[in-house]
């Protein structure tokens, strides 16, 4: 049995969900009460934060048994490592469940942070009509009014803010000019009577609303032909509520419509990656290089075995690894020896690690099969390490 402190060597660890939808990975925003799984508890505003692991100094144990003839010996050695997460706010003081928590997020939610207003534009138009509506409904009517006055506000028909002649949500949008009935979000009035301004909650109720088992102008709008007014450009509409979601909304109002955005229609993964554990079986080859009248006696030991690594909890990959290690001996009696020496330990292969247990956002009311029950991590991973103890022989 010896003792045998590790330096952790974890390299590029990235994690995404089992099917590669993933765009970003979001921390838990911290806030010093007990974690909770919901959609707005997360750090929008820090994508894929580097996730780091700490050194293995306390729970750092092998043991080996062998066979030795004169200078050789072959001996089995089981080890166990345990490389606990450092957060990105770690301090090194007191552990935070926090810091070990993440969001697998999609691209509505990644696009709408990050201002790509083409792509979210593109993410949209492949929305379903009910899907976007269930969204809408989300921002207007359960948590953020405010957010949804912003999004498809009509326009008046020259474009001047004092002119109250506002485009009117409808079915269609008409060819005469004298209308203000509109079905592109954000359309403009014509030069009829004067109309209030109306935005996405009236645009949901009026332009997308279910006419016989179907919901028209969702990502196109819907024109009468004949008028250069009136003419529908294809996935208009979801053009139209990307540019008010990236030019319009604040920071802050962008991170709190990406958590509806997750919960609502996307999805998203949580993972809970707590520490990367490792226990490894080896067969090493050792050879001792003994000499006379000497009581110190230099080793040195090649090994091939498998590692079982943990990344999520209850999880385990085994994966082919090696060992190199070197060091000296000294013999208290002819049957006691005391050691000490370093090694070197890789994981070989491809470095994934498939199949990790993923849990689903509290507030997740997204279509079955959107949010995934398992991730992927990738990464590299070795470790270097001294090793003491006591060697008996038989």
């Amino acid at each position: 049995m010896d003792y045998s402190p590790a330096f952790s060597k974890i390299r590029d660890f990235s994690i995404r969900e089992s099917n590669g939808e993933t765009k970003a990975v979001y921390p838990y925003l911290k806030d010093g009460k007990s974690v909770k799984l919901e959609s707005n508890k997360f750090d929008w505003n820090t994508p894929d934060p580097r996730i780091g692991f700490k050194d293995n100094m306390l729970v750092a144990m092998e043991g080996s048994v062998g066979y030795g003839i004169g200078g050789a010996r072959v001996e089995l050695e089981i080890g166990y490592e345990r490389f606990k997460t450092k957060g990105i706010r770690d301090s090194g003081s007191k552990e935070d469940e926090a810091d070990t928590v993440y969001l697998l997020a999609k691209e509505l939610a990644y696009d709408v942070v990050n201002s790509q207003e083409n792509r979210l534009a593109t993410a949209l138009a492949k929305v379903t009509k009910k899907d976007f509506i269930k969204f809408a409904d989300a921002v207007v009517r359960i948590s953020h009014p405010n957010i949804g006055k912003k999004v498809c506000r009509t326009q008046p028909h020259d474009g001047t803010s004092h002119n109250t002649k506002h485009g009117k949500y409808a079915v269609t949008t008409t060819a005469a000019s004298t209308s203000n009935d509109t079905s592109l979000c954000g359309g403009k009035g014509g030069t009829s009577g004067a109309h209030d301004q109306e935005s996405l909650k009236e645009f949901v109720e009026k332009t997308l609303k279910e006419e016989k088992d179907e919901i028209k102008n969702w990502p196109t709008s819907t024109a009468i032909q004949g008028s250069p007014k009136t003419e529908s450009k294809t996935n208009d509409n979801a053009d139209a509520v990307a540019k008010d979601l990236v030019q319009e909304l604040t920071p802050e109002e962008k991170t709190i419509v990406a958590g509806l955005l997750a919960k609502t229609i996307e999805g998203g993964e949580v993972v809970e990656i707590r520490a990367v554990s490792s226990t490894s079986v080896m067969v090493n080859a050792c050879y001792d290089l003994l000499t006379e009248g000497l009581g110190v006696v230099p080793y040195a030991c090649v090994g091939l075995g498998g590692n079982f690594v943990g990344v999520v909890d209850g999880h385990i990959t085994p994966k082919l690894a090696y060992r190199l290690k070197a060091g000296l001996s000294y013999q208290l009696s002819p049957e006691i020896s005391a050691f000490a020496g370093g090694f070197y330990h890789r994981v070989v292969g491809d470095g994934v690690y498939d199949d990790l247990p993923a849990q689903r956002l509290v507030d997740d009311t997204s279509p079955a099969g959107r949010t995934k029950d398992t991730a992927i991590a990738n990464f590299s991973m070795a470790y270097v390490g001294g090793e003491f103890g006591v060697r008996f022989a038989f």
